[in-house]
């Protein structure tokens, strides 16, 4: 298919423009009706991120597990559990690390392999080595064969985290993105949940079956995720950006209720905003190799792509990987083992109706003030927390009940975060990235995530390890200034999306548009000007000429 035949364009805008429109006015309602199985195969898709929820809560979990500590732990006399003995902090970090390590492998073989085969392939792929990684952990009998088994782990980890929700972003209407993409974050706090409750029932069982059932129970998520995949149908803005044009038909009427002219009017409106897309960026390279990577830091991409990753980064700076510990931050708070996993699972409840009302917030409001003053939100919390444990001692008659104020406002911070950062992320990733470029720049914005969250996985167990720094609660001081910091960015960088479709982000892109216009400039994504767009202007001042061409409508 040619990218630089603007006939070609000309050709197929009418059936596009009807398909735009109709998605435009759509409402949730609607959606659901012509949409029902693409909603079904995403949300079917997207649990394989409760399988990676549940895998990576476990290893966390065990830091403050009993019989973990004794097969895998050493004694260290400033525990506050003496003569208990701890996961020195050096392995929790090498521990987690190297789960975020095998991620960031995973994710840059998911960006390029999904390029070339597809999603669904590359999702099974990922789940027959999960089956067999899996065996490592369950057997492992000394620190280094489990760090060895995180890392392999991580692999496949690494492309779940990805490819579910940029297949969700592909098939389904753009009113109901926001909700399938955040649903994401629902599986990870689902998934997190079930771990929670899975350890809570072994505390109390003796011997090394303690852990080693629920790694086993790992086993429990690839198989039936597997078969779902295997009979789910591949992205049609994939098939259709490599020429199966029929196949991407198909695709059309396995995810839609839609009639034939509806479907041969959203296959143009794909080719559209394909070809459209293409030929701004005058690119005739294969987006299936390394190029793609590279081509997401030239021209308007780069821009693109650092929001993305800003986004991801966020969630990770931001503190949350607090949340991976909190079992664990209970106990150097002052809880009882039993009492800390307690509160970890009414938090993670919690979190999951955050999400929930996360749905309703975005119905009403923009995914950028969500963030934005989520991000606010939890500077204050983790300010507040901090200074708690600073002015109040933790030993001493002025102890008595701060332990319990502390992780309350965690599991507030809990909440918080799964009402905003947390579910917004996913509603944005997706949307942000060219559709040519999607899977490397989430892939590259994961991948940007994983690093903070070496970041995270090196520091927290220093900060809150007795035979560590043993700052405990006070490690909070940390995050809320680099959460601060996260709000500065995204105040200044991050652009509202609700309501925007591809081609129309595409033009605002282009346009140069400030992220703080992006909700008022209104658009026309099927203006004559775009059909020539090799002929605009690349100058500062490209959003004032745009504007006199029709690409960027006058307010």
């Amino acid at each position: 298919m040619s990218n630089d035949d603007p006939t070609q364009l000309q050709a197929i805008t009418d059936g596009a423009r009807k398909a735009a429109e109709e998605e435009k006015d759509m409402t949730f309602k609607r959606g659901c009706v012509t949409h029902c199985k693409a909603l079904v195969w995403s949300v079917l898709f997207t649990s394989a991120i409760i399988m990676e929820g549940f895998d990576l809560a476990l290893i966390a979990g065990f830091y403050a597990f009993p019989e973990f500590q004794v097969e895998f732990g050493e004694l260290s006399p400033k525990s506050k559990n003496w003569p208990h003995r701890e996961v020195p902090p050096a392995w929790q970090t090498a521990l987690s690390a190297g789960a975020q390590i095998g991620q960031i492998t995973g994710l840059l073989m998911a960006g390029l392999i999904a390029q070339k085969i597809g999603y669904k392939r590359t999702m099974l792929g990922a789940l027959a080595l999960m089956i067999v990684f899996i065996l490592i952990p369950f057997f492992a009998e000394n620190k280094p064969v489990l760090l060895i088994g995180e890392v392999m782990q991580g692999i496949p980890w690494g492309v779940f985290e990805t490819m579910p929700i940029a297949y969700a972003s592909d098939v389904c209407p753009q009113v109901m993105k926001p909700y399938v993409t955040t649903y994401a974050n629902v599986c990870w706090v689902f998934g997190q949940l079930i771990a929670a409750l899975v350890l809570r029932g072994f505390l109390n069982v003796r011997g090394e079956w303690a852990f080693r059932i629920p790694f086993a129970l790992q086993w429990i998520w690839p198989l039936p995720i597997l078969v779902i995949v295997l009979l789910a149908p591949e992205s049609p803005w994939w098939l259709q950006r490599y020429g199966h044009t029929e196949a991407a038909r198909l695709s059309l009427q396995r995810t839609t209720n839609y009639n034939e002219e509806k479907i041969n009017n959203k296959l143009e409106w794909i080719k559209h905003t394909i070809l459209q897309e293409a030929n701004r960026n005058d690119s005739k390279e294969d987006a299936r190799t390394l190029r793609s990577y590279i081509k997401c830091f030239r021209g308007v991409d780069r821009r693109r792509t650092e929001i993305t990753c800003g986004i991801w980064m966020a969630q990770a700076l931001c503190g949350s990987n607090l949340m991976a510990f909190a079992a664990y931050f209970f106990t150097q708070a002052g809880l009882r083992t039993d009492q800390a996993f307690n509160v970890q699972i009414i938090a993670l409840v919690l979190g999951v109706a955050g999400t929930l009302l996360a749905w309703v917030l975005m119905n009403h409001t923009g995914r950028r003030t969500i963030y934005i003053w989520g991000l606010w939100v939890l500077f204050l919390v983790l300010l507040v927390i901090g200074l708690l444990n600073v002015f109040i001692p933790q030993d001493g008659t002025k102890r008595s009940g701060h332990e319990w104020a502390t992780a309350i406002l965690l599991a507030v911070y809990i909440v918080i975060y799964d009402t905003s950062v947390g579910p917004c992320c996913y509603a944005m990733v997706t949307d942000i990235c060219s559709v040519a470029l999607k899977a490397p720049t989430v892939a590259l914005a994961r991948i940007c995530y994983n690093f903070c969250g070496i970041l995270s996985v090196v520091l927290n167990p220093q900060m809150l390890n007795p035979g560590g720094w043993n700052w405990g609660p006070k490690a909070t001081l940390l995050w809320a200034g680099s959460c601060f910091l996260c709000w500065m960015w995204a105040f200044w960088r991050l652009p509202e999306l609700k309501g925007r479709t591809p081609g129309e982000l595409d033009i605002l892109f282009h346009g140069k548009v400030k992220a703080r216009n992006f909700k008022s400039t209104p658009v026309d994504q099927f203006s004559s000007a775009h059909l020539h767009v090799k002929s605009l202007p690349s100058e500062p001042s490209s959003q004032e000429k745009l504007c006199d061409s029709g690409s960027i409508k006058r307010g």
